[in-house]
């Protein structure tokens, strides 16, 4: 269907290749064409709706005509093309913005030939027909192993399979590395074994012991033997977490602190504060423990001379005393107001 008001329906196809297409495009010069194609053949007309060509599919058919030898290339909108060279040859090309899609639309079958055209006429007058050889499975069979070895003689020649010039040199190559996967295991090293024991029983000693709970599954594989406690051990085994966990994670009567405690002892920690003097330390409100104070620097040289930026004069005091006065009166009016 064409993207339009009237939603115009440019080509349809079935699997018979019986159809049309309407080429709807409005920059095309042979706007309004159509092809129809039907069971005994097609047509082909202009977009004046005169009939260009004419067809039928059988070619021994009276006035057979003939498919245009050059094809039919056929504009339907501004996205889709369609391509006809014949019922088993049409292609549908849709197009935007650079990406292309093809369709092929044309007539599949599962075979061309019949068995009429490899048929035999006899002395009798009657047909035989002769059928294809099919191989059986044996013969599959015998053929894929013959293509294998074919292969594996390509990546990996034998010497009975190569020719008298090359067989001998590698038929001695061939007495060298053939074996050289047995030969170069030698003899097993004992001192080997024994250092691999004494590491494994040294790994099993520095792991820390837990106790097994049912969830848990021994493996045979591995150092979960080792892992866990036995049952004599286990029913004597005392363990408290407070006694390796961190200090900051306890408060000092001992209990566990809450989670805003240890986020904030961890944060300490990672962030800890910058130390500051006693005289910022006071200035700048900061009362807080964080902050670390230290003695203050003795002062050296002389001090700072105070500077006023505005000079008393009994003209300023006057005129600061008058608006004062106004400034009073004006609040005792308001409070007499209400």
């Amino acid at each position: 269907y064409d993207d339009d008001k009237e939603k115009t329906m440019l080509c349809s196809l079935n699997e018979l290749a019986v159809g049309f297409a309407y080429n709807n495009s409005r920059g095309s010069s042979d706007r309004n064409s159509r092809l129809v194609l039907t069971k005994q053949g097609g047509v082909y007309s202009n977009g004046q709706g005169t009939i260009v060509h004419e067809w039928k599919w059988d070619r021994n058919a009276q006035n057979a005509g003939e498919v245009p030898p050059a094809g039919i290339s056929m504009s339907l909108n501004k996205n889709l093309k369609l391509r006809f060279e014949d019922r088993f040859t049409i292609n549908i090309s849709y197009e935007v913005e650079g990406i292309v899609r093809h369709f092929d639309c044309g007539l599949k079958l599962k075979r061309m030939d019949s068995y009429l055209d490899t048929a035999t006429r006899n002395n009798l007058g009657r047909l035989d027909i002769n059928p294809p050889s099919y191989k059986t499975l044996s013969e599959r069979q015998t053929s894929f192993a013959e293509s294998m070895t074919a292969l594996r003689n390509k990546n990996n020649p034998k010497s009975e399979n190569l020719s008298s010039m090359v067989s001998t040199i590698v038929s001695d190559l061939e007495g060298h590395f053939d074996t050289y996967d047995d030969d170069r295991r030698g003899v097993p090293c004992l001192k080997l074994n024994k250092a691999r024991s004494d590491a494994r029983d040294m790994t099993c000693r520095e792991l820390p012991k837990i106790k097994k709970t049912p969830q848990d599954i021994e493996h045979d594989l591995g150092y979960s033997g080792a892992l866990y406690l036995s049952e004599k051990e286990a029913s004597t085994y005392k363990f408290s977490a407070k006694d390796t966990a961190r200090p900051i994670l306890l408060r000092p009567s001992g209990e566990w602190k809450s989670d805003v405690e240890i986020r904030l002892a961890l944060m300490t920690e990672t962030h800890p504060p910058l130390p500051k003097p006693s005289h910022i330390k006071r200035s700048n409100g900061h009362y807080t423990y964080n902050h670390n104070a230290r003695p203050v620097v003795p002062r050296k040289g002389l001090s700072l001379k105070e500077v006023s930026t505005v000079q008393e004069t009994p003209e300023l005091k006057d005129i600061l005393g008058d608006r004062l006065g106004g400034m009073e009166d004006y609040i005792s009016g308001l409070k007499n107001r209400k």
